[in-house]
């Protein structure tokens, strides 16, 4: 393998291991912002059970959709992180193919 391969090869190296750091870096703001949209509805929860707690009454009906809320967005993170997984996983089989 000739200087100009080696060169080629450690450029295309590069390349990918930059991109799979993008992409992962990308899933890893999308998840964050996922939880901080989860940090707050978790807060709206509380203060929904306190509020329940305190004039001993309770809606059902605002807490069942807060839950699904929240289940919902665990279930979006759980999705960003697959995603991310296999474009990670795209890039070093495209890598291993070359």
């Amino acid at each position: 393998m000739g200087f100009k391969d080696k060169v080629n090869t450690l450029t295309n190296r590069a390349a990918t291991e930059a991109g799979k750091a993008l992409d992962k870096g990308k899933g890893k703001t999308t998840e964050l912002q996922l939880k901080g949209r989860m940090d707050g509805v978790a807060k709206k929860l509380g203060y929904l059970v306190l509020e329940e707690y305190r004039s001993q009454s309770s809606d059902d009906q605002a807490r069942q959709e807060l839950l699904d809320e929240l289940i919902g967005l665990e279930e979006q993170i759980a999705e960003v992180r697959a995603q991310t997984a296999a474009k990670v996983a795209a890039r070093t089989e495209k890598t291993a193919d070359d």
